[in-house]
């Protein structure tokens, strides 16, 4: 003879039905809400109001740290926004020729191409010559030997010879980072 001890789910002790899911709230009251148990210390709020000041005084002088570290780089980059002005201030004034011709797209980028390629180099050879701004400068030989030869590609339409003497100058760049002593 088998007797009833009662309910073995402690949820039907509470008149919830067995196994159900989720199971209920806690009584209103019983627990305080998150964020409103023991008092706060004014002082840990003061150091937390200041390591949030000085986080937003550091994001205020991020473009001035980034000048101080790399000046020449942060100069390049200026000029070659100057210098895509001038390119498009050109066009505009029609000195590429005819206005929506493929002629003239090309000329422009082309033009912007060799600028920006020349400046490129000239802050990578800069970098060489002047010891406070040295930096590697594969990069930037590569790169600015690209733009070049993109710009007489697109000046000539003759990618057939132009491709493989940017292919020789990156060769060369590459030899000459080797073989030049390093101070």
């Amino acid at each position: 003879m088998v007797t009833d001890q009662g309910p073995q789910d402690p949820y039907q002790q509470q008149g919830q039905p067995q196994g159900q899911y989720p199971p209920p709230y806690p009584p209103q009251g019983q627990y305080p809400p998150p964020g409103h148990g023991a008092p706060r210390n004014p002082r840990h709020d003061e150091k937390q109001n200041e390591k949030e000041q000085e986080k937003q005084q550091e994001k205020g002088r991020g473009m001035d740290e980034k000048y101080h570290r790399n000046p020449l780089g942060f100069v390049t980059f200026a000029m070659l926004v100057i210098w895509l002005g001038v390119t498009l201030l050109l066009a505009n004034a029609g000195v590429f020729g005819a206005e929506g011709t493929e002629a003239r797209d090309s000329q422009q980028w082309a033009t912007f191409l060799w600028g920006a390629g020349g400046l490129i180099i000239l802050e990578s050879l800069l970098r060489l010559a002047i010891p406070r701004f040295r930096r590697p400068v594969m990069g930037g030989f590569v790169w600015g030997a690209v733009g070049v030869g993109a710009g007489f590609g697109l000046w000539f339409g003759r990618w057939e010879f132009i491709g493989p003497i940017v292919i020789i100058a990156i060769g060369v760049a590459i030899l000459a980072s080797r073989l030049v002593p390093k101070r």
